[in-house]
Order: structure tokens, then sequence, then C-alpha cells
């Protein structure tokens, strides 16, 4: 426990210098540089990750990195941080406050530990493998009180090529949940979508094939609030599986049905 409070103390100092370094920008005018039609890259972007990656580089300068904006530095290492030093880019150009800071740190394939911070609220949600998950300190834990309807779902889907295969099998996961819920919200911040889920603020969160970057930290967030994960084969959750659905415990059989519909 010791040496995985000393990863969530350097996880959590990055994630909040970097999330003030970015709201303290948010509002200023940014030149955009378009990775592809439907996704935006920023200077913050990038002095956000140098923030975070200079942190942990200089305490773990053995561990893996794999960051959104400058991809995977290599050191042979069993740790690996996943960090999206900006979620939510989009929304942050186009003046949108709903963005944050997501870091993960994954042993070989277990994730260890989640940390997203929302600067624009001030919301630090953290958790560590089989410690449970908690916002600005306190324990945040799902109740058995959800209810399935007038269901509120979150569409989470990666930076598929227009399209492209998985963009026309998206399209039709999309026209079903449009028929079957009441609000299906996509929010462009993936991260920060987990950890609605975890408060209970949504009922099911479907996420197909986003970037792990995007994932891991509020995936393990919610899993320690007591969210269930499967994936589209209606099997448990195990990683690597990029196309999921989250949902509360005891709504799961519910929105398992859906699956049969993909």
């Amino acid at each position: 426990m010791n040496e995985l409070n000393i990863y969530l103390e350097v996880a959590v100092h990055s994630a909040k210098e970097a999330g003030t370094f970015l709201l303290n920008q948010f509002g200023e005018e940014h030149i955009p540089t378009y990775k592809s039609k439907a996704d935006v890259s920023l200077d913050v972007d990038k002095e956000s990750e140098n923030i975070i990656i200079r942190k942990i580089r200089k305490i773990f300068p053995s561990h893996n990195i794999y960051s959104e904006e400058l991809g995977k530095i290599n050191n042979q290492s069993s740790f690996t941080w996943y960090i999206d030093p900006l979620d939510g880019t989009n929304n942050y150009f186009a003046g949108i406050p709903y963005f944050g800071v997501s870091i993960a740190l994954v042993e070989n394939s277990e994730i260890l530990l989640g940390v997203v911070y929302n600067p624009v609220t001030d919301q630090l949600f953290s958790a560590l493998k089989g410690y449970g998950a908690f916002l600005n300190g306190e324990k945040i834990k799902t109740s058995n009180e959800n209810k399935t309807s007038y269901s509120i779902l979150s569409f989470i889907k990666g930076h598929a090529k227009v399209n492209s295969t998985s963009d026309i099998e998206a399209q039709k996961i999309e026209q079903i949940l449009s028929s079957k819920f009441s609000r299906v919200l996509k929010m462009w911040a993936p991260s920060l979508d987990w950890c609605l889920l975890a408060l209970e603020k949504i009922n099911v969160l479907i996420s197909y094939k986003s970037e792990f970057e995007d994932m891991l930290a509020g995936l393990l967030i919610a899993q320690e609030a007591g969210i269930i994960i499967y994936n589209f084969d209606g099997k448990p959750y195990q990683s690597g599986n990029n196309k999921i659905i989250a949902v509360h415990d005891n709504s799961a059989d519910d929105f398992l049905q859906l699956l049969k519909s993909f």
C-alpha cells in the first residue's frame, strides 16, 4: 500500500498542476492543429503533457509512458503510465467548460490506479485497485437505488476514421441506443463521463473502441465505486477489451439485453 500511495501522490499532484494550468489558459485564443476531421490538438495539450511527464520521469525514470500527444516512451518496464493531458480538447477549444486531466498507472495488464481531475469544478477523482474510489478524499460508492426507466446513457467512441468499418458499426449502435434511452450523451471527455457514472449521475456508459489513455483511469474509478463492466459478448471486462458496457450492479441484467441488439 505504501508504494501505491507514492504512485497515487505523484499522479494527484501532476493532475492538479496540469489542470490548474489548463484552467488558467481556458478562454484564451489557441491555434489548433487538426489530427483528423474530428480531433484537434492545442498548444496547451502539449504543455499540460510536459508538466505531467516531467513529474513522473523525475521520480520514476524507468517507467514506460503512453501519452496522447507524445505517444509511447518504452523503457521495457512492467509499469506504464497512460496520460491524457487534456481530455476534452474539442470542448476546451470551443469554450465549453467540460474537460479534465486523466492519469492511470498499469502494471503489466492490471490497472493499479486512476486519477481524473476536473479543474473547472475542482473535483479530484481517484482510485487504487482494491481500495475504493474517492472524490476529493471522500469515498464514493454506488447504491442499489438506480432506476432503469428514463435512463441516461453516455456513448463514447474512439477516433475512428469517417466512413470506416468501425465508424459505420458505431453509427448503427448509436441508432439502437437513441431508440431505447431518454437521452444519449456524447460529451467529448470520456474520463469525466466515467466519473459521472461512478457518481450515479448517468445510468450506463458504452465505450466503443475508446483510446486507452482516455479510458483506463475513469474505468478503474467506476469499478472501485461499484460499477460492473462487461464486453460486448456479455462477459466480464478483461484488460484489452475496447467494446464495453458499464452499468450499476442492480440494473446489469436489463442493460445486458442491449448487447443482443449490437
